[in-house]
Order: C-alpha cells, then sequence, then structure tokens
C-alpha cells in the first residue's frame, strides 16, 4: 500500500452517516459554509458573472459524466494538464433548462466565454480551452473539501463507524488520485444546491451567497456558545430559532461581506436591500447586518431547504467515505 493512502475497510450506511451529520450539525456545518464561501469567491473572481460561471462549471461536468460512462479515471494533475477537449452531446436548449438560464442569456453567456478565448463554439461541437481549464482548477475547493471530510471522518471514527481518523491531507491525496471520481460527485451535488437557491431568490446567486454570508457570521457566534447542550431536534426544529437568538448582538458589515465573498461592496449593499425588502435580513444602529428573528420565510421555506441540503450534503459524504480504490 502507498504511504499516506486510505483503504476504507467497511461500508457505512447513508442513515449512519445522516444521523451523525445531524447529530453534530453546527460543527459540521461550519466546514460546510466555508467551503461554499471559498467556491464563491473563486466563482464570482472567473467572470465577475456567477451564471457564466456555472455554466463553465456544468460543461466540466458534462465531461465529468462521458469519464464516468467509459470508466476513465484520471488524477487532478493528469486532468489539468490535458489537452483542450469536446464536449459530447452539447446542446443549448439542454443547458438553458438545466441550469433554469433562459435560452437566449444562455446563447449570449457562451459567446461570451467564446469571445475571451475559454471555449471554441462550432455549430453543436464545443470545445473547452486550456484557459477554460484553468480557471476551474479547483485547489482552494479541494482543501476546503478534505477538511470538512476529515472533520466528520473524525466524528465517524470516535462513533466507530471508521476504523481510522484521517487527516485532511491525506484527503486531499486521496481527492487528487482519484480526482475525475470525487469531482464528478461534487458537481453532481453543488450544481442542483446551486440552481435550487437561485431560483429561490429569482435568479439571483449573489444575493444568495450574501445571504449565506450572514447565516455563516451567525453561526460561527452560535457554535461558539454551543458547548455540549446540543440537542438532535435542534437541527429540525430549533436550529433556526437559536441562530438568531444566541447571536442578537452580532451582525456583519457590507464591507466584511465584500471581503469575504470578492462581490464590490455597492454590489453587497444593492443585494442587501433586496433581503431586507425580503424582510429575511435587519440592519441594527451599527450597520450589522443579521437575519431577522421574526421572519416566516426563514422558519419555513429556508429552512425546510436548509434541511434538504442536509441529506444531499450525508449522500455525498457516503459517496466519498464508501469509494474503494483497488
Amino acid at each position: 500500500m502507498e504511504k499516506n493512502e486510505i483503504k476504507f475497510s467497511t461500508h457505512i450506511a447513508d442513515d449512519e452517516i445522516f444521523k451523525t451529520l445531524i447529530n453534530n450539525y453546527p460543527t459540521l456545518i461550519t466546514d460546510f459554509y466555508e467551503l461554499q464561501r471559498i467556491w464563491f469567491y473563486r466563482s464570482y473572481q472567473a467572470f465577475k458573472d456567477l451564471d457564466k460561471y456555472l455554466i463553465l462549471i456544468y460543461l466540466f461536468k458534462k465531461h465529468l459524466d462521458s469519464y464516468s460512462d467509459y470508466y476513465i479515471k484520471k488524477t487532478f494533475d493528469e486532468f489539468y494538464n490535458q489537452e483542450p477537449f469536446e464536449i459530447q452531446s452539447f446542446n443549448i436548449s439542454d443547458v438553458s433548462k438545466e441550469l433554469f438560464i433562459k435560452k437566449e442569456t444562455t446563447r449570449r453567456k457562451l459567446m461570451e466565454l467564446q469571445e475571451i478565448g475559454v471555449i471554441q463554439k462550432t455549430k453543436k461541437i464545443v470545445k473547452i480551452n486550456q484557459k477554460a481549464i484553468r480557471i476551474h482548477k479547483p485547489k482552494d475547493v479541494i482543501t476546503a473539501i478534505s477538511r470538512l471530510t476529515s472533520n466528520f471522518s473524525s466524528i465517524l471514527h470516535r462513533n466507530k463507524s471508521l476504523k481510522s481518523h484521517y487527516s485532511a491531507e491525506e484527503f486531499k491525496i486521496l481527492f487528487k488520485k482519484n480526482y475525475t471520481y470525487y469531482w464528478r460527485h461534487f458537481l453532481n451535488f453543488q450544481i442542483p444546491y446551486l440552481i435550487k437557491f437561485k431560483n429561490f431568490y429569482d435568479g439571483d446567486l449573489e444575493t444568495f451567497i450574501i445571504m449565506g454570508m450572514i447565516v455563516y457570521n451567525q453561526n460561527l457566534y452560535m457554535r461558539k456558545n454551543f458547548g455540549k447542550a446540543y440537542d438532535r431536534s435542534q437541527y429540525k426544529y430549533e436550529y433556526v430559532k437559536n441562530l438568531t437568538k444566541d447571536t442578537v448582538n452580532n451582525g456583519i458589515n457590507a464591507m466584511s461581506i465584500s471581503d469575504l465573498t470578492g462581490i464590490p461592496r455597492p454590489t453587497v449593499l444593492r443585494k442587501i436591500n433586496k433581503l431586507i425588502k425580503l424582510k429575511l435580513i435587519i440592519k441594527d444602529e451599527n450597520s450589522l447586518y443579521k437575519l431577522n428573528e421574526h421572519s416566516k420565510i426563514l422558519k419555513t421555506d429556508i429552512n425546510n431547504m436548509r434541511q434538504d441540503t442536509a441529506k444531499h450534503i450525508g449522500l455525498l459524504l457516503s459517496k466519498f467515505y464508501n469509494f474503494f480504490d483497488y
């Protein structure tokens, strides 16, 4: 066996992983929020256009699907050192439908990607150029995924679901060695996750991530006061209530949100006003923004989507842990 190679000796059931997740929800969701912050930061920096980046990762996902169909596996370095490649079965209507982006908008953004040398498009053939391969290379995201997976493995080990706990560095080695397998599963989680919240915020991913930073900030304060008093029922019924109650004096300012997301402060303020109108957040006397504890939407629709997301996080982690590299 190679040094630092991970071999899981037993299959971990999906329901066992999900049970562990909800029993340690405030701690583990913090790692997930940080993963998403890093994802959005690099996504926004790529084009200053999150929909354009969503189209690009969709094309990468299609390419990884073809790898799976033909049982092709590449390491991280092999994948990002390859020559430009062609996307099989490309259709603008499919991209538009699957990403919930208007067909004409999809066509325009593809043309813009072509103009800046990210893709080549000829009729129904799309080729991903080396520039796109460099833009997509997610070193920092892999680090964040490895940290989440490692921290969760520590809890699974304490519960005797895993024989050993593995470090973030060990998981990073595993992910890079089996990169196309793991990244395909991550994109199969990430793209529907983005679309679900994109639709909720009327097609506006920037508003979603800004709302996410406000949630993340309050989760950090709640986690600090977490202690040993956590009850499993809080995951479903009390999490949002405690998220707002325990952080009443701990908001975040627009400049900090801008720094965390890479989105310019004027844009952040414009999106914040949208969230205030939706009664999802409030502004205090110190110009800090925090969740509105009286928001019905926060306690119903968003809370239901949060719980659905947790189930899919559990399924993603199950795929990560139950992959065997023979």
